[in-house]
């Protein structure tokens, strides 16, 4: 199911992608001489474009993922959900898109020499540029992973502590067979029974006595 899905998602990625290229391209395109200078695309408007990319993929995986899930009755396995929040995290990964900007500026900066041979960036501004595009768009990406995994979390195996003591293992014994469940429960309440005659056995009450203990309900 997991390859399944993941085939799907890197499918509706590419779809994602492929738009915004469109949109960027006509940014591009309106690249042009305005009188003295080259007109570029405003910064805004490309940072824009990435952040509904973003919003964009995060619907339509929460959708395909939840398509996926919702019409099988089992729990996810630990592997099987950690395997789709290793594919959710991958396609949200920052490295992915905080490097749209100075790539886009890279592409106007081409472009622009088209137009005017000495056209140069300003280094100050493409840094600001990015550091606040870099801010906005991390900021972005780790809500929409910290939803994915919301989305992903009741069809998460509940997983038990790994030493639960004899609570664990009794649970483990008994649900082994239901006649061993029965078995254990009559082998107990034997024991207890022998234990008590012991107790109030004429012998054992009279070891008690010899030590010098009492042999009443005090003990």
């Amino acid at each position: 199911m997991t390859d399944i899905l993941k085939t799907r998602l890197e499918a509706i990625d590419a779809e994602c992608e492929s738009a915004v290229k469109i949109e960027l391209d006509k940014l591009y395109d309106d690249i042009h001489h305005n009188g003295a200078k080259v007109h570029i695309p405003s910064p805004q408007a490309a940072e824009a474009i990435w952040l509904r990319l973003i919003a964009r993929k995060e619907d339509a995986f929460i959708q395909e993922m939840m398509a996926a899930l919702k019409p099988r009755s089992a729990i996810l396995s630990k592997e099987a959900a950690s395997s789709i929040e290793k594919i959710m995290e991958d396609m949200f990964a920052d490295d992915r898109y905080l490097e749209r900007m100075r790539d886009f500026y890279r592409e106007v900066a081409k472009k622009a020499l088209l137009h005017e041979s000495s056209f140069d960036m300003d280094a100050k501004r493409l840094d600001l540029l990015d550091s606040t595009y870099r801010v906005g768009v991390a900021d972005a990406l780790r809500k929409v992973r910290r939803h994915v995994l919301t989305e992903l979390e009741p069809y998460k195996q509940l997983q038990l502590p790994e030493n639960t003591g004899f609570l664990s293992q009794w649970q483990h014994y008994s649900n082994l067979s239901p006649w061993r469940s029965i078995t254990t429960i009559v082998l107990l309440s034997l024991t207890s029974y022998l234990i008590a005659f012991i107790i109030a056995s004429d012998t054992f009450r009279g070891l008690l006595e010899r030590f010098g203990w009492s042999s009443g309900t005090g003990l």
